[in-house]
């Protein structure tokens, strides 16, 4: 058993534990604010935080939300994808691009599935049409962003540095997410279910990249002997 997972190497155990703890995370929030519809303390938060909001921080948060619509998220993915290519670095293009992909059929397809109701105020300070859960903002900005932030990490020559990039990509995703709380247009089990969702869709995609990438190697390799 040990040597199977030292055949696995970290990066891929880490993936794969990373992947089982956010489909279970998901599981979770589904199951104690979906299934079972307790959505009191959702509503409450929601309410305190509209109650908050005031004018300055307001614009700020519609400026960061932005960063996470659709729009701005498919132009980064393909500015990232170009730069890749250019760069004749294939495997990095198709896992940022299928990270934008995969993160926009999960979101609509999930959107449609559970067809939640978004927050309702008399005064919003901002509207959607779409249903709430879970967030597409939250779930497509982490994919983007962190599958940018995992390419370039491993270009980094130190440790410190990849640290600073990581951390800088989980700020600004939590950032758009809190935005989308601050604006009245989701629930907080919404965010955090978009969050697990996210990040299980780019492990899962680590995991059959890696995989892959093993598969290939050792076929080029057995057929040079």
């Amino acid at each position: 058993m040990v040597d199977r997972l030292r055949a696995l190497g970290v990066p891929l155990l880490s993936a794969l534990l990373v992947l089982s703890a956010s489909l279970w995370a998901f599981g979770f929030i589904v199951d104690e604010q979906i299934s079972e519809g307790e959505t009191h303390n959702d509503e409450r938060f929601a309410e305190w935080l509209h109650g908050s909001a005031t004018d300055p921080f307001t614009d700020l948060f519609r400026a960061i939300t932005w960063l996470g619509n659709f729009t701005t998220l498919l132009v980064v993915t393909l500015v990232a994808i170009g730069i890749f290519l250019r760069r004749r670095e294939r495997t990095d293009a198709v896992f940022v691009g299928l990270a934008f992909l995969g993160a926009e059929v999960l979101s609509s397809g999930m959107k449609l599935g559970f067809r939640r109701e978004r927050p309702f105020f008399s005064d919003p300070l901002a509207t959607e049409s779409t249903y709430s859960f879970p967030s597409g903002h939250a779930l497509v900005s982490l994919a983007v962003y962190g599958s940018i932030a995992l390419v370039l990490a491993r270009r980094l020559p130190t440790r410190g540095e990849r640290v600073l990039l990581l951390a800088s990509a989980a700020i600004l995703v939590l950032a758009i997410g809190f935005s989308r709380l601050y604006l009245g247009v989701h629930f907080l089990s919404d965010v955090l279910a978009g969050y697990a969702a996210g990040t299980a869709w780019l492990a899962l995609l680590y995991v059959a990249l890696e995989l892959r990438g093993r598969y290939t190697s050792r076929y080029l390799a057995s057929t040079n002997e």
